[in-house]
């Protein structure tokens, strides 16, 4: 097991119909009171870009996707993107508890 887990713009690729089962996974891999940092471009939808699948998510939709796991969101904090062109984007970030 691990003392935390780090998943910055990996897991919004995850179907949304599959982020429960997945988050519930990796809490299994971490310690009791682990950390686990995650971050999804902010939105309510799921959307298809260029040939690549996107979960977007705001806190509410992140608070369904952990009904029956062990993690607690513990803050959220929203930024912008950094990247030129994409000002306008942005992004939500996570800590977990477990």
């Amino acid at each position: 097991q691990f003392d935390g887990i780090w998943a910055c713009a990996s897991l919004l690729h995850v179907p949304s119909h599959e982020l429960a089962s997945v988050f519930n996974k990796l809490s299994n891999m971490l310690v009791t009171g682990g950390a686990f940092y995650c971050s999804f471009k902010y939105g309510d939808d799921d959307v298809e870009r260029n040939g690549r699948f996107f979960t977007n998510s705001t806190e509410q939709r992140l608070q369904n996707f952990l009904v029956g796991t062990p993690l607690q969101i513990q803050e959220t904090w929203i930024t912008g993107d950094l990247r030129p062109g994409r000002e306008d984007e942005k992004w939500l970030n996570v800590i977990l508890v477990k």
